[in-house]
C-alpha cells in the first residue's frame, strides 16, 4: 500500500510499511522481556498479582473503547459518532504516558503492570492495526 493516499498519518512512512510494523514488534518484545524476563530472572521480584494486573491493563484499551461503543451502536451495527475518537484515545501512547507518569509519581517507582497497556498498543501496531479514522457516512460524502 505504499503511496496510497490516507486521511491521517505521515505520507513519508505509511503505517502499514514493514519497517514501521517491525519497530513496534521489537518494542513489544522489549516490553514483554522487561516485565516478564528481566523482573523475574534478574530482579526476582515478579509475583502472580503482577501478571493479573498486567493482563488487566493489557485488556483495558479494548474494554474502555468497545463496551461503550457496543452499547451505543445503532441497530444497523454502525458505530456512534464518538466511537472512533474513543478508540483512538485509548489506543495511543499519550493517555498511557499520562497514567504511567502519575502512577510513577504517586507510587514512588515504576508500576510495571501498566506496561500491559503499552504492550497492547505495540502489538496492535505490529499486527497492522492502526488508529481508525472517523467514518464518513455515504450521505455526507455524496455531494448532490
Amino acid at each position: 500500500m505504499v503511496g496510497k493516499s490516507r486521511q491521517w498519518g505521515p505520507e513519508f512512512l505509511p503505517v502499514d510499511f514493514w519497517a514501521y510494523r517491525l519497530e513496534y514488534a521489537f518494542a513489544t518484545v522489549a516490553i514483554l522481556l522487561a516485565v516478564f524476563g528481566w523482573r523475574m530472572v534478574v530482579l526476582k521480584e515478579f509475583v502472580a498479582a503482577d501478571a493479573i494486573a498486567f493482563v488487566f491493563w493489557f485488556l483495558l484499551p479494548d474494554i474502555v473503547a468497545f463496551v461503550p461503543i457496543g452499547f451505543s451502536r445503532s441497530p444497523k451495527g454502525t458505530w456512534p459518532p464518538w466511537g472512533s475518537s474513543l478508540y483512538n484515545v485509548m489506543h495511543s501512547f499519550l493517555p498511557w504516558a499520562g497514567v504511567f507518569l502519575i502512577a510513577w509519581i504517586l507510587s514512588g517507582g515504576v508500576v510495571w503492570p501498566l506496561l500491559g497497556w503499552a504492550a497492547h498498543i505495540t502489538i496492535d501496531r505490529a499486527a497492522g492495526f492502526q488508529l481508525r479514522a472517523k467514518s464518513v457516512s455515504p450521505e455526507s460524502s455524496n455531494p448532490e
